[in-house]
Formats: structure tokens, sequence, C-alpha cells
């Protein structure tokens, strides 16, 4: 893969110039072979906006791959511009790429071949009344921790697609239960220079985030989500006692998982795993290339950024962090992306703050980039307020554990 680093521009301005040139023709001429596919039909099937965000990601990415570094620093709106479009091009998209495939080759894996069925036989007496989520949703807890948040939530969509999740079940867990992968944290960690805390980063940020799969289920706006399956779909089947028939548990883990994975068959693999890599490099990119791109200047733009931190930079001095004006900027630039937190947070001075900024820009969790148009490319019925709403409350709720963790850990 890294082969291919120099050719990612290229790659993406590629994607991005197919998708909008498949959208063009799904509005304008409406060809048999796009309408009555059904993935085609999908993804490029939309109002005027959607069909203006694929086709401003073309141009955007084409300015990238043909040199907006030489603007780059430059004063004025194309200075900027070409600093927020690189950043998506060079940096995001790259990411989603390569992700997307991992998740071709190994998300059908987990949810045909039976582990999903044999680890939610062990969750179920767990899952469901402390987070309100069957057991299998561990799977998702799984995937995020060892990939990142954005396999995680492409997971989550195939399940609540198939009818394994209620809505307000899969956005429960995406707001919750797609944790920030571990390889992740370690890499903004290294980026702040608190590599040499990362177990005590790691400590905060998970135990936060199991307190808050606990409350956000329960709190609007998830709580007012509706409780049903996508198009009447119900195959959820849950575990009970009498199920067993004298069966030790592992025996019954195991019998849902062979009896699941017994249906399955290469052919499905094949078009499971092409239809998940088709819709995030066509699907996805684009989107992600046009609203990052976008969020970033809002955010950097007319003074928005430190309108946006007063609040919490209040909040945050008043529950004792210092330089709590540069971690609230942080904050609101990892609602965008994560990894952005650090453009504002390598200004700070001290370990302490830089614990807080880190552990605030992971547990926040629904970023725009990295979960939330995975969501929003999705059947989830989520809207931006919604993921806006629960990122805030993430972070307010957070603050309580997390200030005080970082005044004990670096006094």
């Amino acid at each position: 893969m890294g082969m291919l680093v120099g050719y990612f521009p290229l790659i993406v301005t590629g994607l991005a110039f197919c998708a909008a040139a498949l959208a063009c023709a799904e509005k304008f001429f409406r060809p048999r072979w796009i309408t009555e596919d059904p993935l085609l039909h999908e993804n490029f099937d939309g109002g005027a906006v959607w069909l203006a965000v694929r086709i401003f990601a073309f141009p955007t990415a084409l300015f990238v791959w043909l040199g907006s570094a030489r603007y780059i620093g430059t004063a004025g709106a194309v200075g900027q511009f070409a600093a927020s479009a690189s950043l998506m091009v060079n940096h995001v998209a790259p990411r989603l790429i390569v992700l997307a495939f991992l998740l071709g080759i190994f998300a059908p894996l987990i949810m045909n071949f039976g582990l999903v069925q044999f680890i939610a036989v062990y969750a179920s007496p767990v899952m469901r009344p402390l987070f309100r989520i069957p057991g299998r949703s561990a799977v998702d807890c799984v995937a995020s921790w060892l990939g990142s948040s954005s396999m995680a939530v492409v997971f989550t969509a195939r399940m609540y697609d198939a009818g394994f999740y209620t809505a307000k079940e899969a956005a429960s867990i995406v707001c919750s239960f797609s944790l920030a992968g571990i390889y992740n944290i370690y890499a903004i960690a290294e980026l702040f220079d608190m590599e040499n805390a990362f177990l005590k980063i790691l400590a905060v940020v998970y135990s936060s985030m199991i307190a808050l799969a606990v409350v956000m289920p329960r709190v609007w706006p998830l709580s007012v989500v509706s409780d049903s399956y996508y198009k009447g779909r119900d195959n959820y089947r849950p575990h009970r006692a009498e199920d067993r028939h004298g069966r030790t548990l592992f025996q019954l883990a195991l019998l849902r998982g062979a009896s699941r994975a017994r249906h399955a068959t290469l052919r499905s693999y094949a078009h499971e795993s092409l239809t998940i890599i088709y819709s995030l490099l066509l699907g996805t990119v684009p989107l992600m290339i046009t609203f990052g791109t976008l969020s970033v200047l809002i955010a950097e733009g007319a003074g928005l950024t430190s309108l946006l931190a007063a609040p919490l930079a209040a909040l945050l001095s008043a529950a004792g962090a210092v330089e709590s004006s540069i971690i609230a900027s942080a904050a609101v630039f990892s609602f965008v992306d994560q990894f952005l937190a650090v453009t504002y947070g390598r200004l700070l001075l001290s370990e302490q703050s830089r614990f807080i900024c880190i552990c605030l820009s992971v547990i926040g969790l629904v970023n725009i980039t990295e979960v939330g148009l995975h969501v929003w490319h999705s059947n989830i019925p989520l809207r931006f307020w919604q993921m806006a709403a629960v990122y805030v409350i993430r972070i307010v709720l957070s603050i309580v554990i997390v200030v005080p963790a970082a005044r004990l850990l670096f006094p």
C-alpha cells in the first residue's frame, strides 16, 4: 500500500470523476443500466443538493491533484480552500480507500459466517439490560476497537438493513459503540507527543465511553428515535434459556454460529464484498471530499470556531482545566475529524491540557468524516442536527470524567 501513496490524489480524482459522471447520467439521462440496478440507483439517486455535492468533489480533487500545494499558506479564500481540500484529498480520503478494501474483505466474513451469532449468545445477557442494544452489537464494538469507527458504522448499517437492529438500536450503536480504533488513538497521542501516556489515555477514554454508552440511549435525541425495523424486516431472535435444551452456553453459541455459516456461499460473499467496496469508493469518498472541505472552511472562517468554542471553554475552565480556550477550539474541529484536533491541540503547553484534548477529541466520537458521512450515506435515520446534539452531549458529559482524571494523573 505504501507504493500507492504518491498516486492517491490521482486515484481520488478518478473516483470523484466517476461518481460525478454516474450521478449526472442518473439525473439527466436515466439509462436503464443505472435505474434498474439497485446498487447504482441507491448510490446515485437523489435531489439537486446531492447531485451538486457529488459534482463539486471532482473539481476539488482535480485542483489538489494539479498542484494546490503552491497555494497553501497564501492569504485569502484560495489559500484556505487549498489547505482544506488538500487535507481531505491527500489525507482523509486515502484512509477511506484503504478502509473500503479492508471492510470489503472482512465485513462479510464477520456478518455471514457465524461470528455475530456466536458472540451474541454470550453478550446478550449484558448488552440488552445495560445498553439497550442486542448482544450481537458487541461485534460492532470489537470491529471499531481493532479497526476504526468507520468500520463499525458500515457494519452496523449492514446489520440494520438486514433487520437485525431497529432504527433506535442502530443509532445507539453508532453513537455509543463505534469506538475510536486503538491504532487511531495511538496516532493522535503520538501527534501530541503523549505516546508515553498511552495506557492512561486508553483507560480514561474507554471507561468514559462505557459510562456514556449506558447514558446516551436513555436520553434525547437517541431516546426518541423510532424503534422500528428497516422496511419491516425483523430478523432478531433473542436468546432464551429454554432454547438451550441441555446444551452449554458454548455449545449453543457454536450451534447458532454454524447454522448461520451453513447458508453462506462464495458467491454471496463476493457480492457482499463488492457492494461494500463500491459503495464506499464511489458513494462515500465524494461526499467526504465535499462535506469535509466545506466543514473545515466554515469552522475556520469568520471567527465561528471561537464563537462555538466559547461555552465549552467556560465549562472546561469551571471544571478546572487550564488552557481551556485552545482545548475547546480543538473540540470544535474534532467534530469534523478527530485528527483536526491536532491543528489547535499542538499549541497546548502542559501535559494535563494535551491529555484532556486527546481524550475529548476521541470520546466525542460522532465526527463528520469518519462517522457522520457513513451514517448519512446509509439508511440509519439520523440527521445532522441529531449527530451534532449527540456530539455536544458526549463532550459535556465526558468533561466530568476527563478533567478530574487529568488533574489526578498530571498534577
